[in-house]
């Protein structure tokens, strides 16, 4: 059924790629627990750095006998069945080495019912297994369902703008160095805002290459897992979802704009989101229905990508601003929401962590306007009452400050600062 020789071939090609990988270290590395007996699995968008995380991996367990395979490679084109899986293995153990321990398996929903494959050798007690794959539906409920429960979830995201500057050689070891290298740091930050953090896109500066990630995801992890059929409304909707990145969307307007069923509409969101070119940000409320029935703000896995494909958008740089730090928030793990007070006033985010505790967040390219500081500070002030805060942020390109009104405190920081600090 399958070619031996053409599968050893394939073994050995991604095992040299492996040690022939020029990687730069990235700190999930450090976060994800290899010791535990549960199956990891890493979930983010295509071209996030998944596969370099496995390699890191690998080169951190200093093991020597592994079994590393992207089943993006064109031989799982044609031959995607689960019993690939084990040939896999088989062979390896035949040619390479019987002492198998550790199975990589890059972007495995490729194949055809993997869950499968993968439950029967986690059940087999032999192995340590990582797996990675670019649809959000591995992260919830599915995967559990799939794996009864037995695994362990990690999202990656796009770089971080800390994870840039390392890319980029420059290091910051304690506060004085955000005084003395800050104009390299403002620069950079810039550039962050502009090209985004898709790894090989901060190494080499080839911006078309954004334009394809786009359509790779439309047409990979949308039309043909989904067998979607109207693929050209498909993409001119993801296009216009990005162009109103920080504003809110119905599907009522969606609908009407795209000549669109109400199931389509909500099915091409769902998609969008479980392939992680979008997220929706709900509005929070006690009442889980108003929250449910509240418009959704969208937001896009990395600036880059919205500048690239997106109608004027680097135009607007409080929402570019917006975008990013949402995407920390959202690399964070907090629970995040937008918040609009009783008269109806917005607050960009309001943040939920563990402890429960409510943190507010207002972002502002530039709050020296007396118009754009009374907005901005009578919404904070207004979310903060009603939510008996006594303590808020606003997050601006250059600004830092403290701000007393009355019993309460609004801090003023610059986002590099900020997300410098959140690492």
């Amino acid at each position: 059924m399958y070619d031996t020789q053409q599968l050893i071939k394939i073994i050995d090609f991604w095992e040299k790629t492996v040690f022939e990988s020029d990687l730069i270290f990235r700190p999930i590395v450090d976060k994800i627990d290899y010791k535990s007996k549960e199956t990891i699995d890493i979930i983010g968008p295509r071209r996030s750095g998944k596969s370099s995380i496995l390699k890191l991996l690998i080169k951190k367990l200093g093991v020597a006998n592994f079994l590393f395979i992207n089943f993006e490679d064109p031989y799982f084109v044609t031959h995607n069945e689960p019993q690939v899986v084990e040939e896999l293995i088989d062979i390896y153990k035949e040619y390479f080495s019987r002492n198998l321990k550790y199975l990589f398996f890059d972007e495995i929903h490729v194949i055809n019912h993997w869950e499968n494959a993968i439950r029967k050798l986690r059940d087999s007690g032999k192995y340590k297994i990582f797996v990675t794959g670019s649809s959000s539906k591995l992260l919830g409920k599915e995967l559990s369902t799939l794996l009864t429960g037995r695994h362990i979830s990690y999202e990656i995201l796009p770089l971080s703008f800390s994870e840039f500057l390392s890319f980029k050689g420059i290091e910051l070891k304690g506060k004085k160095d955000l005084v003395i290298k800050e104009k390299s740091i403002l620069k950079n930050f810039d550039e962050y805002l502009s090209i985004g953090g898709f790894p090989e896109i901060v190494k080499t500066g080839n911006l078309a290459l954004l334009k394809q990630y786009y359509f790779d995801i439309i047409q990979k992890d949308i039309v043909m897992r989904y067998d979607v059929r109207q693929k050209n409304i498909l993409e001119k909707m993801g296009i216009y979802l990005i162009t109103n990145l920080a504003k809110t969307v119905s599907i009522e307007s969606l609908k009407n704009t795209f000549n669109l069923s109400f199931e389509a509409v909500s099915d091409y969101l769902d998609y969008f989101e479980e392939a992680f070119l979008i997220y929706e940000l709900p509005q929070f409320s006690y009442s889980l229905k108003t929250q449910q029935q509240a418009q959704k703000k969208i937001y896009s896995i990395d600036s880059g990508l919205a500048n690239t494909i997106s109608f004027r958008f680097s135009e607007e740089k409080g929402r570019l601003l917006e975008q990013c730090v949402f995407l920390e928030l959202k690399r964070k793990g907090y629970g995040v929401y937008y918040y609009k007070t009783k008269n109806n006033k917005e607050v960009d985010f309001l943040v939920r962590q563990q402890s429960r505790k409510k943190d507010l967040i207002q972002v502002c390219w530039d709050i020296s306007d007396e118009n754009t500081k009374k907005r901005e500070f009578d919404s904070l002030t207004q979310a903060m009452n009603e939510l008996k805060l006594t303590n808020s942020l606003v997050l601006t390109y250059n600004s830092d400050q403290e701000i007393q009104l009355k019993n309460k405190t609004i801090t003023l920081m610059p986002v590099f600062k900020w997300l410098i600090d959140s690492e």
